[in-house]
Formats: structure tokens, C-alpha cells, sequence
């Protein structure tokens, strides 16, 4: 992997900011708090994106600004790869939001977690270290020098345990930690087990007594089916001479049925023809009355056209009797009218009017006209009353002659029911003479037959008791049979029952039996955990361990040699991988080292570790890449010399080193120069 442009907006003290990194080795130069560092953890968020705790969002975004982004251009097994993620200020944090990646010209917008492990597989990383992937970064490629020094003042404990990490050997911890939790959990599971199987004997004798039970009941099932058999066949015997009994009962019952219904029509015949005699009598009397009424009456038709003559006639005499009677009503009006005016006129003095006096001339000539009209008005209705009387006499003689009519002709309509009744009567009469002589035809020929069936009855006397007593003995027999039933059926279900059982206690005792094999598997399982597998694994961890130990040893001890040239100053690992300092023959602490020498110290441990954990991972792909921060803290003129040689032995394609130390400068292939103006970084030109 090699890196080759970073670009940076609204980043910390940049606001937009490209920077180029050739091959080589590369100097990022500048005063302390100029933005160096910034340019290395921005490279780190490009690549991993947030860590909390480590490289948050509030970290990297600039003060007062909303969002900004990170571009990481470089190449990777010749293949040009660029990285670009973005930061976001909400009201509460800054979090991370989509970005892309860029490979072989083909663009993929990503979350951050998929942006992740595109870098993750790109990087080469084991697949089972992506939750310590920054770990990998932090020991292979870029680590803080304030990072160094911390692991080497952990806790030894705490030191082996980052350092199983780093070098992927805490799988073995974790397998025989997980080895010794399932042995726990073996142990559990056999004690769950054998008191599963503690009952598996018990089972099996309460087996053998149910078997023992079973057997008995099969024989007793095998004795009393005989006579079971035998029983049913008696009680089949019997049902058949009670049939053919029933049988003779049937027809018995039969021809007593027959015989009631014999009496029965007999008895419904002579009421009958008693009824119909006194009906017949009764219709005689009733046509002699008949005959008398008709008697020398003789029915005579009346004409409607006569009657509705006199109804018109009627109907216009009346209507001229109001016409006449309206015509004397008018002229009785007029002739009221004219004595009211009259008599007004002669009591009026005055006008109502013009209230001039009226005289005596004027109201006699009124009277005059007035008595004239009373007079005329008298004459017309002593006529018109004269013409009414005439025609009320008129309609009074039709109305009498109508009613006439009328009376005429409802006696003649009685005529007519009375000859249809006799007639009636008399066919009724000539039909009950005719049912008379059936029914007592009947009557006698339902005797004959009654007398028939009565002797036919005779035949089947005694059949009742004879059905009596067979029910009696079948009863008997069916008891018998049913006994012998419930005997049978009890075994039968003595028998299931205990099949059940036994079907019940062997499933119980095979699944125990195999809970037993499953109990000793478990066993021998746990032993060879314990006497062989845990061994095994401790034996392996221990010799990977070795091989890494050796290899870590021989580089710390070059590097420090090379950064250190006082012969009287060596250093050694301890198996817990704790750097101890010997000088003079003595061991010393390392805090009583100078600060230079606990750099030389710390880089040659850091230095030793990357390539520890390039040789044993062999497909990390960012083996060409190396960054330092700060590595010559406390250097001597004489280790910034031997810092050159030391450069120049690891042989890398590119090299990162951040430092504010001048010397620096004359070793390297470029220098990045960082200024920081007014909270501001950016390159110097």
C-alpha cells in the first residue's frame, strides 16, 4: 500500500487542504500544533472511518463548521483506490455520513460500516480481527509514539494480552478458555444426565413385572374366548326361535288388528246407517212441507225492462219536483225582498244617502212598484206549488207501483229456491235410500269377515307366553354371554394397557439407555479435553509464541543496538514480552534510562513489532507503508545519524515520519512543510 494524496475540508485547523505524498521517505514538518498529527489521523479516519473512545467526530470536524470530508488516495496491489468519507454536526454529536469508494475507475456509494470492510478486505486483515482491525493499523503501520510508550508501562498481564491480539495468538487463550467453559459445561451436562439415568435399572425390573403381567393377561385372554364364543352361539340360537316366534306373534297381531278393524268399520257402518236413516227421514218431511208451500203456486217472470222504465220515471219526477220547489224558493225570496223594502220605505224619514227628507208621494210610488212585484211573485209560486203537488202525486204513484214490482218479484225468487231446494232434497233423498242399502250390504259382508278372522286367531293362542319365556331364557343367556364379555374385555384391556406401559418404559429405558451412551461419550469427551486438547493447544500457543519471541528478541535487540551505541546498555524480552534493561551487568528500570534512550527504546520495540507481525501475517497488503510519529523525542545528534541507517535498513517503498527535529531533513527524500496562521494549517508554498 502506498499512499498518494489526502485531501482535507473542514478537518481540525484545515479548511481545504490537498497534500501529495511521493515514495520515499517523507518528512511532514512543521512546529508542535501546526497540524502534522491531523494529517496522520485523518489518514487513519479514511480508512476506518469513527472509532469512540480513540478518533471520534467531534475530534476531527472543525470548530463552528456543520460538515466536512476526508479524501484518501493510494494504491494497492497496483490498483488505484480512492477513499472519500464525510463528517456531519447534528444538534447533540458529529457523526459520520455515506460515502464512496473508487477502484478501477468504478465508483460505490457506501455506509461507513460498508466502506470498513471494503478497506478491511483491500488491507488484507484476517477475516476474524475486523473488530480489532484499527489494532492491526495502530502496530503495523502508524502508532502513536505516546502509544509505544504506554505498552511498554502496561501491566506485564495486560501487555501479553495486547500482544496475543496483535499477533493473533489469543485464539489459543480464547480456544482453551472456551475449552475449560465447555468442560464446565460437560461437567453440568453429565450431572443433568446421570440423574436422568439414575432410574434406568428401576425401569428396567419394572419392565420385566409388566412383561410378567402382560403374559397373564394373553393367557387368560386365550381361556375365555371359548367360552365367549360358546355363548354368543347359545344367545344366536335363542335370538333365532324367539324370530321365528315373533313371527307367529306378528301375524297374531295381525289378525287382531284386522279384527279390531273389522269392529271398528262394523260399529262406524251401523252408526252410520242410523245417521242416514234419520237424515233420510228428515229430508221425506222436509219435501212433503215443500210440495205443500208450491202447491197450485205458479212462478211467473217479471220484466226488468218494466222496472227500469219506473226508476227513470221516478228519477226525473223528482228532479223536476226540485226544480219547481228551487223556481218557488226565488220567487218567495223576491217577494220577502220587496216587503222588507217596502216596510223600510215607510218607516224611512230621511235619506241614508244625501240625508234629504223623503215624502210621502216617493214612498207611495216605491210601495206601488213594490206591491206589484209581491203580487206577481205570489202568483208564480201558488203555480209552482200547484205544478210540484201534481208531480209529487205522479211520483208517489210510480214509487207504489214499483214497489209493487219488487214485492212481485222476491216472491218469485223464493218460489225459484224453494223448487231448486225440493228439487235438492229430493235427489238427496233418492241417494241416502241408495247408501242405506250399501251400508247395510257392508255391514253384513265386514260380519262374515270378522267371523273369518276370529277363527283364524284360534290357531295362535299361546304364542305370547311362549315369546315369554324364550326372552326369559335369552336374558339369562345374554347375562351369561355378557360376564363373559366383560371377563374377555378386562384381560383385553389388562393387556393393552400393560403394552402400553411396556411400549412406554421401553422408549424411557432407550432414551436413558442413550442418555448412557451420551454420558460416557461425554466422558471420554472431558478427558481427552482435559488430558489432551487443553495440553495440546497450551503446547502450540507456547511454541508459536516461542518462534515469535526468538524473532521479536533478535530485532528489538538490532534496533536498539543501532539506536543505541553504548555497549554498556543492552536490552532482552522476558516471556511476558516486557523490554528489561541491562547495563553494566545489572538490570535496570527503564524509567532511569535518558529520554533519548527510552525512545530508542520504544521505536526499536515498535519497529521489531511491525515486522514480527508483517512475517506472520503474510497477506497484509500495507507491509511497503511505515508511518512514525515523532520517533526521535530526545534524540542525540549521534541516534539522528544512526536514525538515517536505520531508515535505510528497513527497505520500505515509503516511509511517513513526523517530526519537528531539522537534522531530519537531511536524511530524507522530501519534506512536507506545515504552517499554522491565525487557527488555520495549510502547506507551506
Amino acid at each position: 500500500m502506498l499512499l498518494k494524496s489526502l485531501k482535507l475540508e473542514n478537518i481540525r485547523s484545515y479548511i481545504s487542504q490537498e497534500i501529495k505524498f511521493p515514495t520515499g521517505i517523507v518528512l511532514l514538518s512543521g512546529d508542535i500544533g501546526s497540524g502534522k498529527s491531523t494529517i496522520l489521523l485523518s489518514i487513519e479516519f479514511a480508512l476506518f472511518g469513527i472509532l469512540p473512545g480513540e478518533l471520534t467526530g467531534s475530534s476531527l470536524l472543525r470548530n463552528g463548521e456543520s460538515k466536512g470530508s476526508v479524501e484518501l488516495n493510494f494504491e494497492i496491489n497496483n490498483q488505484n483506490v480512492i477513499i472519500y468519507r464525510t463528517l456531519k454536526r447534528s444538534k447533540t454529536s458529529v457523526g459520520q455520513g455515506n460515502g464512496y469508494i473508487v477502484k478501477n475507475n468504478v465508483k460505490i456509494e457506501l455506509t461507513p460500516v460498508e466502506l470498513k470492510t471494503q478497506i478491511f478486505l483491500l488491507l488484507g486483515y484476517p477475516k476474524e480481527m475486523l473488530a480489532k482491525s484499527r489494532n492491526i493499523y495502530r502496530f503495523t503501520v502508524y502508532t502513536p509514539q505516546e502509544d509505544m510508550k504506554r505498552i511498554l508501562q502496561e501491566r506485564k498481564e495486560d501487555r501479553l494480552d495486547i500482544l496475543r491480539k496483535v499477533f493473533d495468538i489469543d485464539k489459543y487463550k480464547r480456544v482453551q478458555d472456551n475449552t475449560v467453559s465447555y468442560i464446565r459445561t460437560i461437567k453440568e451436562e453429565q450431572k443433568e444426565k446421570a440423574g436422568m439415568t439414575a432410574d434406568l435399572e428401576e425401569k428396567k425390573k419394572n419392565r420385566r413385572y409388566r412383561q410378567r403381567d402382560f403374559n397373564l393377561a394373553e393367557k387368560k385372554i386365550q381361556d375365555i374366548k371359548p367360552l365367549v364364543n360358546a355363548a354368543k352361539i347359545k344367545v344366536e340360537h335363542k335370538k333365532k326361535i324367539i324370530e321365528e316366534t315373533e313371527e307367529r306373534q306378528k301375524k297374531l297381531q295381525e289378525l287382531k288388528k284386522s279384527l279390531a278393524v273389522k269392529e271398528t268399520e262394523i260399529q262406524n257402518k251401523t252408526e252410520q246407517h242410523n245417521f242416514n236413516l234419520k237424515q233420510t227421514k228428515e229430508l221425506e218431511k222436509e219435501i212433503k212441507k215443500l210440495q205443500k208451500e208450491l202447491d197450485g203456486e205458479e212462478i211467473k217472470e217479471t220484466s226488468s225492462e218494466e222496472i227500469q222504465e219506473i226508476n227513470k220515471k221516478i228519477i226525473s219526477l223528482e228532479k223536476e219536483i226540485r226544480a219547481l220547489n228551487e223556481k218557488k224558493t226565488i220567487h218567495e225570496t223576491d217577494k220577502k225582498r220587496s216587503q222588507e223594502l217596502k216596510q223600510k220605505i215607510n218607516e224611512l224619514d230621511n235619506c241614508p244617502t244625501c240625508l234629504q227628507i223623503v215624502d210621502e208621494t216617493h214612498k207611495s210610488n216605491i210601495s206601488s212598484k213594490e206591491n206589484e212585484k209581491i203580487q206577481t211573485s205570489t202568483l208564480h209560486i201558488n203555480k209552482y206549488f200547484q205544478e210540484a203537488v201534481e208531480k209529487e202525486k205522479e211520483l208517489e204513484t210510480n214509487k207504489t207501483k214499483a214497489e209493487n214490482l219488487r214485492d212481485q218479484e222476491k216472491k218469485m225468487a223464493e218460489l225459484r229456491i224453494k223448487k231448486t231446494n225440493l228439487e235438492d232434497k229430493e235427489k238427496k233423498y233418492e241417494k241416502s235410500i241408495e247408501l242405506q242399502e250399501k251400508l247395510l250390504k257392508t255391514i253384513e259382508e265386514a260380519k262374515t269377515k270378522k267371523q273369518e278372522i276370529s277363527q283364524e286367531t284360534k290357531k295362535y293362542l299361546g304364542t305370547e307366553k311362549e315369546i315369554e319365556a324364550d326372552k326369559k331364557e335369552l336374558a339369562f343367556l345374554q347375562d351369561e354371554e355378557k360376564n363373559q364379555e366383560i371377563e374377555y374385555n378386562r384381560a383385553v384391556e389388562k393387556k393393552e394397557n400393560m403394552k402400553s406401559i411396556i411400549e412406554e418404559l421401553d422408549k424411557e429405558i432407550d432414551k436413558k439407555e442413550k442418555i448412557k451412551n451420551q454420558l460416557l461419550k461425554l466422558q471420554d469427551l472431558k478427558t481427552w479435553l482435559t488430558d489432551y486438547f487443553l495440553k495440546l493447544t497450551e503446547a502450540i500457543e507456547k511454541q508459536v509464541m516461542t518462534r515469535v519471541y526468538y524473532e521479536f528478541n533478535e530485532l528489538l535487540q538490532a534496533w536498539f543496538s543501532a539506536l543505541v551505541e553504548d555497549e554498556a546498555i543492552q536490552i532482552r524480552l522476558d516471556d511476558t514480552f516486557t523490554p528489561l534493561i541491562v547495563q553494566n551487568g545489572y538490570d535496570i528500570d527503564i524509567d532511569n534510562l535518558s529520554g533519548g534512550e527510552k525512545t530508542a527504546c520504544a521505536l526499536a520495540y515498535r519497529l521489531a513489532l511491525n515486522k514480527v507481525i508483517n512475517d506472520l501475517i503474510t497477506d497484509i497488503n500495507t507491509k511497503e507503508l511505515l508511518i512514525l510519529d515523532e520517533p526521535t523525542d530526545g534524540f542525540s545528534s549521534e541516534q539522528l545519524d544512526q536514525m538515517r541507517t536505520v531508515l535505510e535498513q528497513l527497505g520500505m517503498k515509503q516511509i511517513i515520519i513526523v517530526s519537528h527535529e531539522n537534522k531530519v531533513e537531511t536524511f530524507v527524500d522530501e519534506v512536507i512543510k506545515v504552517n499554522k496562521s491565525e487557527h488555520v494549517s495549510q502547506l507551506a508554498s
